[in-house]
C-alpha cells in the first residue's frame, strides 16, 4: 500500500480526529483479487463509526469517469493531489490534475485544514509468513515525488519537517525524504520474519 493521508486533530480526543486518504493497495480481503487498485477513505471521527473505503458508502463524491476509486489501477504512475477548495471548503481530489472528485465540507465538523501530511508506504503478513516487497522490491526503488504541500492562498512549498517511522531494520525496507527535490524515496525486497 502506498496512500496519502491529510490528518486533522491527531492529537486531540479520537473522537475528534478527521482523515482523507487516496492512494493504492493490494487488499485480497477488501477487493477480492491480488491486483493493484486505487483507493480512497476518509473519517470524522477518528476510524469509530464513520468511514468509508472507496465508494461503499455514503461521503465521497464522485466526478470522474476516467477513475472511479476501488478500480485496478494499470498505469505505471499515480499522479495524486489533494487540497481544500478555497471557494467551496470541499476536499478535493485529483490525479493527473484531472479531478477525481471530492469529500463535501459536510461531513466533517472542523476540518478547515490539515495539520499533519503523511506518506505511506505499509505491507503485511502473518507472523508465521515473510512480508512481502514494498514499492518495486528494491530498496528506496519506489518514489512519491513532486510532493509540494499547498499554503495560504495557493502557494506551493515543499515539505521540511521528515520524519521517518520504520518498524523493522533498515535492510528490509528503507525511506529517504530529498528536501531539495521533494521526493519521498521509499520500498523494498521484504522477506522479514518473526522468528
Amino acid at each position: 500500500m502506498s496512500q496519502i493521508i491529510l490528518t486533522k486533530g491527531e492529537r486531540g480526543p479520537k473522537n475528534y480526529i478527521y482523515t482523507v486518504q487516496a492512494g493504492w493497495h493490494v487488499e485480497h480481503q477488501k477487493e477480492g483479487d491480488d491486483r493493484v487498485h486505487f483507493f480512497i477513505y476518509w473519517t470524522s471521527d477518528g476510524y469509530q463509526k464513520t468511514g468509508c473505503l472507496n465508494l461503499l458508502c455514503h461521503g465521497f463524491v464522485q466526478t470522474s469517469t476516467r477513475i472511479t476509486p476501488g478500480q485496478i489501477y494499470t498505469l505505471d504512475v499515480l499522479s495524486l493531489s489533494i487540497y481544500r477548495d478555497r471557494f467551496t471548503s470541499n476536499w478535493r481530489l485529483y490525479n493527473d490534475r484531472k479531478p477525481v472528485g471530492y469529500w463535501p465540507k459536510e461531513i466533517f465538523n472542523n476540518m478547515a485544514d490539515c495539520s499533519q501530511v503523511q506518506m505511506v508506504g505499509i505491507v503485511y503478513s502473518p507472523f508465521d509468513e515473510p512480508s512481502p516487497l514494498m514499492g518495486n522490491g528494491a530498496l528506496d526503488g519506489a518514489k512519491l515525488a513532486n510532493v509540494l504541500l499547498l499554503v495560504g492562498q495557493g502557494n506551493n512549498r515543499k515539505p521540511e519537517n521528515f520524519v521517518e517511522y520504520n518498524d523493522l531494520r533498515k535492510n528490509y525496507y528503507g525511506a529517504i525524504y530529498s528536501v531539495e527535490n521533494g521526493v519521498l524515496f521509499y520500498g523494498g525486497l521484504g522477506d522479514w520474519k518473526k522468528t
